[in-house]
């Protein structure tokens, strides 16, 4: 159990004694769970800190139109839902489904304030990661709140180039996987991003996209 926390975020930079003394004498339980089955349902209560020790997990939600939206995929061995954990409306924002054999560590909430109370780098993970999670879910609701497909890839896409800082990128995802995120038809994302490399705004070749006029896609997010 060690060696698997050892690689989570929440647990950088602390040592294999100092893990033995976080979790002497803390009760904690595993749970496993099949491809497919419901881990957590929107708005039940968050009791534990929950971590991903095996497998993938994805949060996903049902838009006014009635589509499934894939949030975000959750690998071992990171936690789910740690800005939940806490605060007056601490329920899941989304379901969890287990996408792949899962296995998941569940630590009440108690537990887990007596582990961060041992230790100030356990605490200081476990801000810095919350911190990170409001402003991806900052960036998630600012990418639903586009209506069009070619808004909501122009966002995409000038967020990787972002992170890249480069014009030339290459999407980390398949077609079909980014219209399962974006939760539209595969057929219309392929249709959307061919519409902007005939109208010269982009430049797509498979999973390689060269943003030739940024000023337009920014337009299109408008």
């Amino acid at each position: 159990m060690n060696e698997k926390l050892s690689n989570s975020p929440l647990f950088k930079g602390i040592s294999p004694a100092e893990m033995l003394n976080i979790l002497d004498g803390v009760f904690y339980q595993l749970k496993y769970y099949e491809p497919g089955d419901l881990i957590a349902y929107q708005d039940d209560k968050v009791e534990h800190l929950m971590i991903v020790t095996n497998g993938i997990t994805r949060g996903e939600m049902i838009d006014v139109g009635g589509k499934t939206v894939i949030i975000e995929e959750i690998e071992s061995p990171r936690p789910l839902a740690p800005a939940f954990i806490f605060g007056q409306d601490n329920t899941f924002p989304v379901n969890i489904i287990s996408q792949t054999k899962t296995e998941i560590l569940k630590i009440p909430k108690s537990e887990f304030i007596k582990m961060m109370q041992k230790n100030d780098k356990l605490l200081t993970n476990f801000m810095n990661n919350i911190s990170g999670r409001a402003q991806f879910l900052s960036q998630k609701l600012k990418f639903l709140s586009f209506h069009s497909i070619k808004g909501k890839f122009a966002f995409y896409i000038l967020n990787l180039a972002k992170n890249s800082n480069s014009n030339y990128i290459t999407l980390p995802f398949s077609q079909a996987k980014l219209a399962e995120l974006f939760g539209v038809a595969r057929p219309s994302l392929s249709r959307a991003i061919r519409e902007l490399h005939n109208d010269n705004i982009i430049k797509a070749e498979a999973k390689n996209i060269q943003i030739i006029n940024t000023y337009e896609l920014y337009e299109i997010m408008k």
